[in-house]
């Protein structure tokens, strides 16, 4: 698949799997799993950062299937919601026994499969919150504006795909593969759209890249 140089690149599915192939003899490999899972299944870098336990997890125990992604935590704070594969879901319960077996914000209740509802699911090394760093930047408008990044997650995430040879992949890249892939699989741009969060259709197309299949198939569709 072919990208702009200004973009993150797109992961094939040969090349997801080589991934969390590669995880699994990492350290911390739990985490990072979930992490990447997540960033897969479309989340910003700065929203798995800061979705809770509850977010992810119901009362009685269950992953859901469907995330609502609150508005304080999404870009642009407008609420939209992300589905989770059965893949993605298998990885997040590795993680939360992960976390009981180290005790990692627990709760007394046995709530949330024990988790402490209101903590950030994906947890440092040590147990703790990632921290976010204020930003500033200038709009359209001339306005200037405040913004929070998880820089220290979007580093760990380069880290990961440096280690595992995918060069030129970011956190950026979760989501470009998530519409890509969509898009392969004849999913409509405007469910595409609704699954990123973009209120314009422009916006999702510049996430896709298409294949050599894909114009292979259009060619002998239109001659």
């Amino acid at each position: 698949m072919t990208k702009s140089k200004s973009q993150a690149k797109t992961l094939t599915s040969f090349q997801v799997n080589k991934l969390f192939s590669r995880i699994a003899i990492m350290s911390n490999p739990k985490q990072k799993a979930a992490i990447m899972a997540l960033s897969l299944s479309g989340l910003r870098v700065t929203e798995l950062s800061l979705v809770t336990v509850k977010d992810l997890i119901t009362k009685a125990g269950d992953i859901r299937t469907e995330v609502a992604l609150r508005a304080a935590i999404t870009k642009g704070c407008k609420p939209r919601s992300v589905w989770l594969s059965e893949r993605t879901r298998g990885i997040l319960q590795e993680y939360v026994l992960y976390r009981m077996e180290r005790k990692q914000g627990v709760s007394i209740s046995s709530d949330y499969q024990g988790l402490n509802p209101v903590s950030a699911f994906i947890l440092s090394g040590k147990g703790y919150s990632y921290s976010l760093k204020a930003k500033h930047r200038t709009n359209m408008d001339g306005k200037d504006i405040t913004y929070y990044a998880a820089d220290s997650v979007e580093l760990l995430i380069r880290q990961i795909y440096k280690k595992c040879g995918l060069f030129g992949a970011s956190s950026h890249s979760g989501r470009r593969s998530l519409a890509t892939n969509l898009n392969e699989a004849n999913v409509a741009l405007e469910l595409i759209a609704r699954t990123l969060g973009h209120r314009e259709l422009q916006t999702s197309l510049i996430y896709i890249d298409i294949s050599p299949k894909q114009l292979m198939k259009a060619a002998e569709l239109a001659f």
